[in-house]
């Protein structure tokens, strides 16, 4: 069976959709539809590489496909979703699956009574690094873990216009944060039970909702805590577009991810680095292989997908009302 793909929009990561479909050999980019009219059909029918029927109602695209993959604006996340999913889609979602509570119940409900795959554009389990620092946390190798530490810092760049509000962009937790919200759960295998937060705004005012940073304190399920912070402030000299770290601590040791370092374990015998191991497959091509076997197992789950969406707005309502939210 190939397995055929439907994309609409693109205005987030299409390339895991475009990689993951070289990948798994067995699926096909059909169809391709633009998530409103004031998206660019012409970009979205280049990536449909002159194959793929272009449709300007997405709509018209659902009877004709096995998987929607959801990248437009991301106002128009939710909405999508929960359209694919009731004409019995599976769903590989931009991140987040929505931008306030209402609409991810939406989706949640969706996804309950179609009982189909929902993907989220989520990659970092899939990083060797990550991977194997799951792995080795899990073996045991730093003991039970207890104090984290991750960071998502980003250059700013030029921005879409929709970056500019809150109700059409969703704000830096739900977009950037929720990367290290979700690695630190994935890394650690510690559930979050609070978290406060806070917001900073003091750069480009001609974004006003594009906030430059965001602080976060989690307590974790087993005791322990988690601080992350989230930015846009990243030079633009900088060598590469993002810097992302992660350091987990626990009672035997303790293991750090940094872009310049790779993978390193830290014991009472001293540093070792880290030869990194990669998954199977990668973001979609594990996603489609659910779609394809009920009894495959992703990396990263539909409830996953649902709770980690869940915890980014939380996180964001605990900046907004300055209280610690129960998570």
């Amino acid at each position: 069976m190939t397995l055929r793909v439907g994309l609409v929009g693109g205005a987030g990561h299409v390339n895991y959709v475009t990689d993951g479909i070289r990948e798994l050999g067995d699926a096909a980019l059909v169809a391709v539809a633009p998530g409103c009219p004031e998206e660019d059909g012409e970009r979205l029918r280049k990536i449909g590489g002159g194959t793929a029927t272009y449709y300007a109602d997405y709509h018209e695209l659902l009877p004709q496909v096995d998987i929607v993959a959801v990248a437009p604006f991301f106002y128009l996340h939710a909405e999508i979703t929960v359209a694919a999913l009731r004409a019995g889609c599976a769903v590989y979602c931009e991140k987040p699956l929505a931008l306030d509570h209402a609409s991810l119940a939406q989706v949640r409900e969706a996804w309950t009574t179609s009982k189909k795959p929902l993907g989220i554009m989520l990659n970092f389990r899939y990083y060797p690094t990550f991977f194997t620092a799951r792995k080795l946390v899990a073996e045991g190798a730093i003991g039970t873990p207890t104090v984290a530490y991750g960071q998502k810092s980003y250059k700013r760049g030029k921005r879409p216009d929709f970056y500019r509000k809150r109700e059409t962009f969703g704000g830096i937790t739900p977009w950037v944060g929720i990367h290290a919200i979700d690695w630190v759960r994935y890394v650690a295998g510690v559930e979050y039970r609070s978290v406060m937060s806070q917001h900073s705004k003091l750069h480009c005012p001609d974004y006003p909702d594009l906030e430059d940073a965001a602080t976060c304190l989690y307590e974790l399920a087993n005791g322990g805590t988690a601080v992350m912070s989230f930015d846009f402030l990243r030079p633009a000299g900088a060598p590469s577009h993002g810097d992302d770290r992660l350091r987990i601590l626990g009672g035997e040791g303790a293991i750090e991810v940094r872009e310049d370092l790779g993978l390193e374990l830290i014991t009472a015998t001293g540093v070792e680095r880290i030869e990194p191991q990669k998954p199977a497959l990668g973001p979609f091509a594990d996603f489609a292989r659910s779609v394809l076997d009920p009894h495959h197992t992703c990396l990263i789950s539909s409830e996953d997908a649902l709770r980690v969406t869940e915890i980014a707005l939380r996180t964001r309502d605990a900046a907004d009302t300055g209280a610690r939210v129960l998570l």
